[in-house]
């Protein structure tokens, strides 16, 4: 192994992708950085820059959505712009096919996983230049994560059998049915919608829950002059907030600090800190623990909150004006109707225990467990966590889940 490559390997963690790419300015920025604090004195000053990988993101984007709008193959957009969800799992050979008969491109250049500009471990990127677009790096995935294919499903089975009657119907739908007082002989498919395909983030606001149905609504049902807005879960919980990166915490000089200068207390993570006391202190401390392998490992300890607050954020996360319908097991389902702002209030209930546990030498993650009692959905749980989202240490972002 030479010099170069042990090199390479050291400061590879301070990479996004994992590595450094010559085609992304601020990785060569970093370079240049790295080998200045070492005493070499480095500049790509000849480097063009053809194409940015900010820009041939956005390419893929509208690339992305291009192929959606332009087939029937059941494509779906993802949370992450570069990749194309593929439910019906297209094969590579058709999906080129495609490829061509859209874009016409001169060649189409195949990354098996984790190769060249290709993050993804598991699936194929396919890399091409388009007129219309330029050039487009469209990773063909495995099409959404579990909660997405059980909505899929739940839509695409209840607007099969629109029409038939009620007793002939699978457990859940009939569960649905008789909470919503309908006659499903009395439906037709045109009556069934779904829309997951549009906007149902969920914004956090302190003063507490808005009517936000037909926003994040799965499910849109028309029966009797009525729409009935339903938000659809499986097993294994839901996202309640996901934020931007946390800029306050970052590497400088080799190691990982914390900038109280570019602390912000808005409607985002940094509010968030605020109200569960998080010490960001604490957080750089451990991630150079985690990274140095030293310092002792950390355990849960309790914190005190802003409940009241939490409380509302929580309740403005839910909203109302819809039915929360969520697998119970066995091919049922509960159903919580949230039509009021009160049954959004009652829904998180009274905010029983906080614990946190911060980065050491063992793990890279914050995370608040939020134990809870509703009236409505019995003994709950939130975790919050605080963690890069790729595999790597930095950047960290902030996300909020119901766990239970």
């Amino acid at each position: 192994m030479d010099i170069i490559e042990k090199f390479l390997r050291k400061v590879s963690y301070k990479f996004p992708k994992g590595y450094p790419d010559i085609n992304d300015e601020q990785d060569i920025s970093l370079i240049e950085n790295l080998l200045s604090n070492l005493g070499v004195d480095f500049k790509f000053n000849n480097l063009i820059f053809e194409v940015t990988d900010r820009q041939i993101s956005k390419n893929t984007k509208l690339a992305i959505d291009y192929i959606i709008q332009n087939t029937d193959t059941g494509f779906k957009t993802q949370s992450d712009t570069q990749r194309l969800g593929n439910p019906n799992k297209v094969s590579s050979d058709d999906f080129k096919v495609i490829i061509n008969k859209l874009f016409n491109p001169e060649d189409i250049q195949i990354h098996g996983p984790r190769s060249g500009p290709n993050p993804s471990s598991k699936f194929d990127m396919y890399e091409f230049d388009t007129k219309l677009f330029d050039r487009v790096r469209i990773i063909l995935s495995g099409g959404g994560n579990a909660g997405e294919q059980y909505e899929a499903e739940f839509f695409k089975t209840a607007k099969e059998l629109a029409g038939e009657p009620n007793a002939s119907l699978p457990q859940n739908l009939q569960t649905l049915y008789s909470e919503l007082g309908i006659d499903n002989t009395k439906l037709g498919s045109d009556n069934i919608q779904s829309f997951r395909a549009g906007d149902t983030k969920r914004s956090l606001s302190p003063e507490g829950p808005q009517d936000i149905g037909k926003t994040i609504s799965d499910l849109d049902i028309t029966y009797n002059g009525n729409t009935y807005y339903i938000s659809l879960k499986n097993k294994q919980g839901s996202g309640i907030y996901s934020g931007g990166n946390i800029p306050w915490i970052y590497e400088k000089d080799e190691k990982i600090i914390y900038d109280p200068t570019k602390f912000n207390t808005k409607i985002s993570s940094g509010f968030l800190f605020k109200i569960f006391n998080i010490d960001s202190e604490k957080i750089a401390k451990g991630l150079n623990d985690y990274i140095n392998k030293t310092g002792e490992v950390t355990d849960w300890e309790n914190v005190n909150i802003d409940t009241g607050l939490f409380k509302n954020l929580l309740a403005s996360s839910l909203g109302f004006g819809y039915y929360y319908v969520k697998e119970s097991g066995k091919g049922d389902v509960k159903v919580i109707p949230l039509l009021t702002a009160k049954d959004a209030l009652d829904a998180v209930g009274t905010i029983k225990n906080t614990q946190i546990k911060y980065p050491s030498k063992d793990t890279k993650q914050v995370t608040i467990k939020i134990d809870t009692e509703s009236e409505i959905f019995g003994p709950s749980q939130y975790i919050l966590t605080i963690r890069n989202t790729s595999g790597k240490v930095l950047p960290l972002s902030l996300r909020i889940s119901k766990v239970k």
